[in-house]
């Protein structure tokens, strides 16, 4: 019987940001699809719960914050050779751009541009990545459609979007692939923490197909890792429920 292209039964994956949200949905897709998962993320707490969450064996979890390139090293230190990562960590905070300040965007950019950029320069130099391996990147649909007080956020992720490109240009010898999945409003906690400041019922309305939970975001992107996938590289995947279906 063939294997199923979907599956990832022998295959090693790491994710980041892997203690809420999408990351932890993530984490828990791959490993019911076979796959033994690195899990990575700041709050030790809820990496272990969503540790003890996955199923099978041979999983692992690393706590640290790769805002610090310490823990970028022990992170690749720590890690088996790989054949797919998910960088899911992430923030948003929103500013007009008439308030933005030079913290607000150093924020923006350090977590959601320079961590996973130089997580993964880390990884290619130490060659922790193996031929064949495939890289997604959890960026946002914010970058298609002009949502106000999310500039920086936007210019963030769009950044990553663009550099992602390149590098899929550079590993493709490799047979490396590298793409992205540009999620809409998810359930998450780093929505609650938006909606906590301002009503953003206004801005998910125009998404014509429902809500979205970070499960519906996991599953693109364990397509994404998959040999289902395996001609697909420099793509971006947008996922936002049909929000952006009025962008052109």
């Amino acid at each position: 019987m063939t294997a199923s292209p979907f599956s990832l039964q022998g295959r090693h994956i790491l994710v980041t940001g892997a203690s809420s949200g999408i990351g932890a949905a993530a984490a828990r897709l791959c490993a019911r699809m076979g796959a033994s998962v690195t899990v990575c993320g700041r709050d030790a707490v809820r990496l272990a719960q969503v540790l003890a969450s996955l199923e099978g064996g041979g999983h692992a979890s690393v706590v640290g914050d790769l805002l610090d390139p310490a823990a970028r090293e022990t992170l690749v230190a720590q890690a088996p050779l790989l054949d797919g990562c998910v960088f899911s960590a992430g923030i948003a905070a929103l500013a007009p751009v008439r308030m933005v300040s030079q913290r607000h965007l150093d924020a923006m950019f350090a977590t959601n541009f320079d961590a996973p950029m130089l997580l993964t320069q880390l990884l290619l130099a130490k060659r922790k990545i193996a031929a064949g391996a495939s890289l997604v990147y959890v960026t946002s649909a914010a970058q298609h459609w002009g949502f106000a007080g999310s500039a920086m956020y936007a210019g963030a992720k769009a950044a990553l979007t663009a550099a992602v490109r390149t590098l899929a240009a550079e590993q493709a010898r490799q047979g490396i692939r590298a793409n992205c999945v540009s999620p809409g409003y998810v359930e998450t906690p780093m929505l609650a923490g938006l909606q906590a400041g301002v009503s953003m019922a206004a801005a998910q309305a125009p998404a014509a197909l429902g809500a979205i939970e970070a499960d519906d975001v996991a599953g693109p992107i364990v397509y994404l890792l998959a040999p289902a996938s395996r001609w697909v590289s420099r793509a971006s995947l947008v996922v936002d429920a049909g929000l952006s279906l009025h962008v052109r």
